[in-house]
């Protein structure tokens, strides 16, 4: 019964609350895009994606995002995934992960001038 009932949610209203995500998720990653684009240093990259969740930032080579993030949490207090975790060889230690979903437009437009100072200091 249990998967004749999420058969028929899935059949009436997935379609529906996935177009409601997909507008805010694009609205959310513009905002997050366009403070990187206002904030951040020369020299740091960062993906636009057409889908997901996330946008990837490059650093400069020889930064290590794990060594940034322990800073970035206590001195700016923003937070994001190592890129490192991701890769499998060990590599993209100048890489982070950053999520849009949760985050609205105030907590972008804090928490990414935040971080470009840190990375500028």
């Amino acid at each position: 019964i249990n998967q004749m009932v999420m058969h028929r949610v899935a059949d009436t209203i997935f379609d529906a609350q996935v177009e409601k995500l997909i507008g805010a998720y694009r609205k959310r990653r513009d905002a997050l895009l366009g403070a990187l684009e206002a904030n951040m240093p020369d020299g740091i990259a960062w993906s636009r994606p057409e889908g997901g969740m996330f946008v990837w930032l490059t650093l400069p080579e020889g930064a290590d995002a794990t060594e940034l993030l322990a800073r970035s949490v206590k001195e700016a207090r923003v937070a994001f995934v190592p890129g490192n975790a991701f890769y499998a060889d060990g590599t993209g230690r100048n890489t982070l992960r950053m999520s849009f979903t949760l985050a609205d437009d105030r907590a972008v437009n804090e928490g990414v001038p935040r971080l470009a100072k840190l990375l500028r200091d």
